[in-house]
């Protein structure tokens, strides 16, 4: 039985760093430009299995998804069962312009914008106590969360950048009614709040048990019924590059979460994940183990 299974893309990663952004209509010469793998979904799921979390991943990528990544993933020890590949289909690639600790991104779905044709992956919904939903399609996303709901399991929305272009305030909706957990970054969250027509970021609490508000440099909030715990930042030794923090974040949580922590020390944990995440190019390339995990936190003052 797994603990977590993390619905979302595995994509790559072409991370192009810039001294700035250019203006429109201007060009401007690159610092550096380099390969890695990524995805929301492949973060999560890999990071989480690398912390000791029993994981598995819920994706569709294209027929030449490269052989290197899915080494990776299978050596992580994820649970790959529903892992599929779609003739046809080019893997999803995204291109991230990253300047100043800032990011504009641009995204090539592949078979991930069609997953709605697709059959649904029902494998990693019975196997596993947490379903974790990240970028995909809301229609397809709307009948996993229904199977999961019907079926008892905990449920962890997190739409990402994608609550923004891609979900409508219904299919938003929808989805937060069946969540316990809200995952969201500061500019999400204003989204959120905006499809559900409320004043106060309390006012989410009337869908789901948990939000989880990440607010980068100033840390992060979990706000419960009765709680609202105020988590710092870990600091990392360098800050290199942010792609990923969030997601390292989540599977940190996940990570305490599957060992009955309380909800604070959950977020340190997942604020600690991210101060590695940081610390190199691409968001899989530097996975603490739960130890490096664990002594970076005890030297944490908070």
């Amino acid at each position: 039985m797994n603990f977590l299974s993390v619905f979302g893309h595995a994509n790559i990663d072409y991370i192009i760093t810039l001294p700035k952004f250019p203006a429109p209509n201007t060009s401007i010469e690159l610092v550096d430009n380099k390969r890695y793998f990524g995805g929301p979904g492949a973060n999560i799921a890999r990071i989480s299995s690398m912390l000791g979390v029993k994981t598995a991943l819920a994706t569709f990528v294209g027929e030449n998804f490269p052989d290197d990544y899915y080494s990776a993933l299978k050596s992580s020890n994820l649970d790959l069962k529903d892992f599929r590949k779609v003739r046809g289909y080019s893997t999803p690639t995204c291109w991230l312009m990253s300047s100043n600790q800032s990011q504009i991104g641009i995204m090539d779905q592949g078979p991930m914008k069609d997953m709605e044709k697709f059959k649904l992956l029902e494998y990693a919904v019975r196997s596993s106590r947490v379903i974790h939903i990240t970028t995909g399609r809301p229609g397809y996303y709307k009948k996993i969360a229904a199977l999961a709901y019907k079926m008892g399991k905990k449920i962890g929305f997190d739409p990402a950048q994608e609550i923004h272009y891609v979900y409508s305030p219904k299919t938003f909706k929808s989805m937060l009614k069946k969540s316990n957990y809200f995952f969201a970054s500061e500019s999400e969250c204003k989204t959120a709040m905006k499809y559900l027509k409320i004043k106060k970021l309390e006012g989410l609490l009337s869908f789901v048990d948990v939000f989880i508000l990440t607010k980068g440099k100033k840390g992060s909030v979990i706000y419960t019924e009765n709680e609202k715990i105020r988590i710092p930042l870990v600091k990392a030794k360098r800050i290199v590059d942010i792609t990923g923090a969030g997601d390292g974040y989540r599977a940190g949580f996940y990570a305490g979460l599957s060992r009955d922590y309380e909800l604070e020390k959950c977020g340190m944990i997942a604020s600690t994940v991210a101060s590695f995440i940081v610390e190199s190019y691409g968001p899989q390339t530097k996975i603490p183990s739960w130890n490096d995990v664990l002594r970076r936190m005890r030297k944490q003052k908070y």
